[in-house]
């Protein structure tokens, strides 16, 4: 499912999830709805995260089998969603 219309602020959370993606604290699972992990531990808010997904701010490494766990990357929109959160 891919949004097409992303949120106007993203809320502290997706901030601090998307920091920590950004420093490589994030792994996603290799499955269809990707569990998600933030230093080794399932993270409190899937689907919000799986929402970040589809709205194209996060993706997975691109290698990877069925069920394991891979880095977590900011796309370059995640990145500039972020740094104009600051503002």
């Amino acid at each position: 499912m891919t949004l097409t219309a992303l949120p106007p602020q993203l809320t502290y959370r997706d901030r601090e999830f998307l920091k920590a993606v950004a420093a490589g604290r994030v792994q996603l699972t290799c499955n269809a709805e990707p569990d998600v992990y933030v230093d080794g531990l399932a993270w409190c808010d899937p689907f919000g995260a799986r929402a970040l997904i589809g709205m194209g701010l996060i993706e997975r490494a691109p290698v990877g089998r069925h069920g394991e766990r891979i880095t977590a990357l900011l796309t370059v929109e995640g990145g500039r969603r972020l740094k104009s959160s600051f503002r």
